[in-house]
């Protein structure tokens, strides 16, 4: 499942845990925003988000996939591919 065929409840969620991870408000998030250049996370903030989509979404992400999120879109299609590979649901 491509990050674009998420539902958007999903997409929604992700976007919570990222704003919540980064201190910031969901509406602050766009598309484009850079997690590490208009928000200053950092390696530690980004194995956090990535923890939280593993725990709340119930997926499991291999940690060489950890540089790849950097974006939301980025985000999207990482939980994607692992949510389709064998969430429960979230």
């Amino acid at each position: 499942m491509a990050g674009t065929q998420l539902p958007e409840d999903i997409r929604a969620g992700i976007r919570g845990i990222v704003a919540e991870v980064l201190e910031v408000d969901a509406s602050d998030l766009t598309e484009d925003s850079s997690f590490v250049d208009d928000f200053d996370a950092d390696s530690l903030l980004v194995i956090e988000i990535i923890s939280r989509f593993e725990r709340d979404l119930r997926i499991r992400i291999p940690k060489d996939e950890l540089a790849e999120l950097d974006t939301l879109p980025e985000a999207y299609e990482l939980v994607g591919k692992h949510y389709a590979a064998g969430a429960v649901g979230a």
